[in-house]
């Protein structure tokens, strides 16, 4: 038998389940909270609810997450020192702390400027107190990486901080998306890390000797290591494990593949068996990334997204995740007693929520912490404290709590409102705390300016309403269409008009539409949402058997996939310049050139797979010469423009 532990840790529930790859068989499932302060308490409650299992006959552990997607969205990660070489960027970039230096190649791979070695010490040394981690950007560095090698060199020599360059983890051009894309690998590193570091502990604790693989967001796999060091490669890999694992549960070879988590909302199409690539990267969070994923669309709605009321009485749901009021009071009684204080002061705050209560998860890293920052963790660290009672133990107005920087790093998570706690109210659930869901609801209610049961009623509309544009994003976007809801008066009047209940239409004219695909809805909050939102979409609704855990089962079908695509391009005078992945190579012959592009990519897709373990490895080479046609003149020849070689190796992780 080829028994697999598959694991999904997401940003509220971890799912475990047991398979026999060979017949296909579920043995065991199971379902526990992910518990951010320890990933290991929450993985190891999954493992252990796994019955009658003999942990000593798996044969291979895979993992899927969605923390680094929702880390991307929440902004959260540890704190990036950016160094570019040879460029500035007006652009908005993943962290504040960058430096700009002299440096960079131009797109012959050519040195464009001198790279100062001791201006690169003083920025290190400058940076270093302030961040956890650096990335380094180079202007052209996938024509030349030399300039970002060395810069990586003196940070390892000045500091033990992870450090990420752009060349590493992509070869396309687009400087901007690049560096943003390095950015957020080394924000992820220690997300990544204490998840990994977690279930390894859960394996030794199970005596599993078995390899750990990790999905990544085109849905293959890689080991263990190769995670550990390109964290930004598992951005969307839970919803790319739920797309594999609902095509197993239901047979369907086709279907718009809806992923309701606590956090976020993906939407998938799936055409012949396989959901479509994007031909850019990923775009998560706002960030365009130059990692291959799933083509989807994701929006910031789920079982667990933060309800907030604005003071001027605008609602808003999502995109951040906090822990529900019922599960909070559930943990910590006392916070009930805190809640109904609130609720009698009628407490309605500028800058945050009257509800709000923060959790202390870790110790920052690195960072100098201001005075009330230090205050805030003080309190904290013994128990979690509202917002409310953290400003009264300090003599402070809430308003005036710097806490936010602690929650984007990762030390800190709120409990708030969310749509579970509405959804303790309402009777459809009955997991945690009913009375804190209903003092939280009544609080909210008051901020908004309606009866509770109208609040709900505007709450669950707004996710109704979100998740039906999000799908229809999707929809358009395998027709090529730009979607954007709020271009224009008339797209949002007829949006408006076709998803919203109990818009005012002119009686003389009505608005529908029809999905000819059937929504497959898996995540545990569906079945209180989706029959409503697949009525209003006008399709049919498939939520299959064990939908709750089709990412865990979608970890363990999928292959090692490592892929590299080669430039041969005509050198400025003579000769024809190989863009190697970590190097460059003049030749004086096409044909050559082209040889060793093809014999240095197989040897490092052979190589990258090889530190995923794999078995039964297929080597693939696509070669295209691209030319620009001039045949419209007489005697004029085909204008060589550039070679393109494409190496695919593709295997089965190889069971223990």
């Amino acid at each position: 038998m080829s028994v697999t532990l598959g694991i999904d840790t997401g940003g509220t529930y971890t799912d475990g389940v047991v398979m026999d790859l060979d017949e296909g068989k579920i043995f065991a499932e199971s379902k526990a909270l992910t518990t951010r302060r320890d990933l290991s308490i929450g993985i190891n409650e999954c493992i252990d609810n796994l019955e009658e299992i003999d942990f000593s006959d798996i044969k291979m552990v895979s993992l899927s997450t969605t923390l680094a997607t929702n880390a991307t969205v929440e902004g959260q990660g540890c704190e990036v020192g950016l160094i570019l070489i040879g460029f500035e960027l007006e652009d908005n970039l993943p962290t504040e702390h960058y430096v700009s230096i002299q440096g960079g190649h131009d797109i012959k791979g050519n040195r464009k400027e001198r790279l100062d070695v001791k201006e690169v010490r003083e920025v290190v040394n400058s940076l270093q107190s302030k961040v956890d981690a650096f990335a380094v950007s180079g202007y052209l560095s996938v024509r030349n990486p030399e300039h970002e090698k060395k810069v990586k060199d003196i940070i390892q020599d000045l500091t033990d901080y992870p450090v990420v360059c752009g060349h590493e983890l992509t070869s396309s051009l687009g400087i901007s998306e690049r560096t943003a894309t390095a950015v957020l690998n080394a924000r992820l590193i220690p997300i990544i890390a204490d998840l990994i570091n977690a279930v390894k502990g859960m394996m030794e604790e199970h005596n599993i000797d078995a390899p750990l693989m990790i999905v990544k967001g085109d849905g293959s796999l890689v080991s263990e290591e190769v995670a550990r060091e390109k964290p930004i490669e598992t951005i969307l890999s839970g919803p790319a494990s739920s797309i594999i694992g609902s095509t197993y549960l239901t047979d369907l070879e086709d279907g718009i593949v809806v992923d309701m988590g606590g956090t976020t909302t993906d939407v998938a199409l799936l055409q012949d068996g396989t959901p479509s690539l994007t031909e850019k990267g990923a775009m998560v969070g706002g960030w365009l990334t130059r990692v291959k994923a799933v083509d989807m669309a994701t929006i910031g709605i789920g079982g667990d997204s933060y309800i907030r009321v604005s003071k001027d009485h605008l609602l808003q749901v999502g995109p951040q995740r906090v822990y529900p009021l019922c599960w909070a009071v559930a943990q910590h009684r006392y916070l009930l007693d805190q809640l109904l204080e609130i609720d009698a002061e009628e407490y309605f705050p500028v800058n945050s929520q009257p509800t709000d209560i923060l959790f202390f998860i870790k110790e920052p890293l690195h960072i100098d912490l201001t005075k009330t920052e230090e205050q805030i963790l003080e309190i904290i660290r013994e128990k979690p404290q509202s917002l409310y009672h953290i400003g009264k133990k300090l003599d402070k107005d809430p308003n005036l709590l710097r806490w936010n920087r602690l929650v984007n790093i990762g030390s800190v998570h709120r409990a708030s409102l969310t749509p579970t706690d509405l959804l303790h109210v309402t009777g459809r659930m009955e997991e945690w705390n009913v009375e804190a869901s209903k003092v939280g609801v009544k609080i909210g209610a008051r901020r908004y300016g309606v009866e509770v049961e109208n609040f709900i009623k505007d709450v669950e509309e707004e996710i109704y309403y979100k998740i039906a544009l999000v799908i229809t994003e999707m929809l358009l976007k395998d027709k090529k269409v730009e979607f954007d809801w709020k271009q224009d008066s008339l797209t949002e009047f007829l949006l408006e008009a076709i998803f919203r209940e109990n818009k005012e239409q002119d009686e003389l004219i009505e608005f529908s539409t029809t999905i000819n695909l059937p929504i497959i809805a898996i995540g545990a909050p569906v079945e209180a949402y989706f029959p409503e939102i697949a009525d209003r979409c006008n399709a049919t609704l498939e939520i299959p058997e064990h939908s709750e855990v089709a990412n865990a089962v979608g970890t363990v079908t999928g292959k090692v996939i490592e892929q590299v695509e080669i430039l041969v391009k005509p050198g400025a005078e003579s000769g024809y310049l190989v863009h190697a992945p970590g190097e460059k190579k003049m030749f004086k012959e096409l044909e050559e050139a082209v040889e060793f592009a093809k014999d240095v990519g197989e040897k490092y897709v052979r190589e990258r797979a090889k530190r995923s373990k794999v078995t039964d490895l297929k080597v693939n080479i696509e070669h295209e010469d691209v030319y620009s046609s001039f045949s419209q003149l007489e005697d004029k020849d085909d204008l060589y423009l550039e070679s393109k070689i494409k190496v695919v190796a593709m295997g089965r992780p190889e069971l223990n």
